[in-house]
């Protein structure tokens, strides 16, 4: 190949190492790469009431107590339990929910997280409501809880299996499943509402958990994953395009200097001798000569300056062929081009 022709092949790769590199930070700046993004932000606004019913007694006038306070078991007739669950929304949203309610009764080692028994009673059918371009809806639900049926239960577990120390704890869920769909966005919501109360045969203090009920909560899709995939994709195809024409662009530049020095020493030697130089335009046949072969060019030219013949020059595609010729004896230099490639 001659050095025109590697300096085209240069040009291509500085072509393409532009274009693609100019193509790769096109879609860059314009954020072909970057998610597109939709949220849903949504508040939960919770509240659980309750007020403790009381057995006739001689005690207290009132039939309940409110919340918040301390209760003897032995006068706990039944539990009203009022769970109000409100959610909002940032934008309108269609929504598919369903609830229900369920009681869970633990006993546990006294102070410790270590669980003896848990066993649940669902005490409400699940039900099932949609609405349609909505910003918030809202669930409702009284109940009366007997709280002496649950007690019984456990003492009764207690008892049998001899665990008199072990605590008791009766929980009561709200539990809400949501499917919401708003903005771009579809995702399930899950929340639940909790109202737990110790089980024993003295006295009992409540408590409400309303799971991070006041925090604004958000929910994202990603809405060009196919788009960023495949920019993604041609970006990759685009870099390792790059590199290649690099790596080519490298090994071009490489061949092409080797092939200047071959040029170059042959130009040198044309040049500088181009008196005693004879251009053939065919190898002469020296298989009848004593054929002497040289390693150099400069040993050609001490066998020159003996016998002040011209030197006969012809070259093809890999060799440059010196021949020097007297009598019967010929004098032969074989310039390689791939050997002076390798020095």
């Amino acid at each position: 190949m001659t050095s025109k022709k590697y300096f085209y092949l240069q040009l291509i790769c500085i072509f393409g190492i532009v274009l693609f590199s100019l193509m790769d930070l096109y879609l860059y700046k314009n954020e072909f790469f970057d998610e597109k993004k939709a949220t849903l932000k949504y508040q939960e606004d919770n509240k659980i009431d309750y007020k403790v019913y009381l057995k006739k007694n001689d005690f207290f006038e009132t039939k309940y107590l409110e919340k918040d306070k301390t209760y003897i078991t032995s006068l706990i007739d039944h539990i009203n339990v009022d769970f109000d669950y409100n959610i909002k929304f940032d934008n309108p949203v269609n929504a598919k929910y369903k609830y229900y309610i369920y009681v869970q009764l633990e006993s546990n080692k006294t102070n410790s997280q270590s669980n003896y028994w848990t066993k649940e009673y669902k005490i409400t059918d699940e039900k099932s409501m949609s609405v349609v371009g909505v910003s918030q809806y809202r669930i409702h639900e009284n109940l009366d809880i007997d709280y002496n049926k649950y007690n019984n239960i456990l003492m009764s577990f207690k008892k049998t299996l001899g665990l008199g120390s072990a605590e008791g704890i009766l929980k009561v869920f709200l539990k809400i499943n949501s499917d919401v769909d708003g903005n771009n966005v579809s995702s399930p919501i899950d929340s639940s509402l909790m109202l737990k109360m110790p089980l024993t045969e003295m006295t009992v203090e409540a408590s409400v958990d309303l799971d991070e009920h006041n925090s604004i909560k958000e929910l994202t899709k990603v809405l060009n994953t196919e788009k960023l995939q495949l920019m993604r994709t041609v970006g990759i195809i685009y870099a390792c395009a790059t590199i290649f024409c690099i790596i080519v662009l490298i090994y071009i530049t490489k061949k092409k200097n080797d092939l200047n020095k071959y040029e170059n020493m042959l130009k040198k030697i044309l040049t500088t001798y181009d008196g005693i130089i004879v251009n053939i335009n065919k190898l002469p046949d020296i298989k009848d000569y004593k054929v002497i072969e040289v390693s150099t060019f400069e040993e050609l030219l001490d066998a020159h300056s003996e016998i002040r013949m011209p030197i006969n020059f012809y070259q093809d595609e890999q060799n440059s062929y010196f021949i020097l010729l007297n009598d019967n004896t010929a004098w032969k230099y074989i310039m390689n081009k791939k050997k002076i490639e390798r020095m």
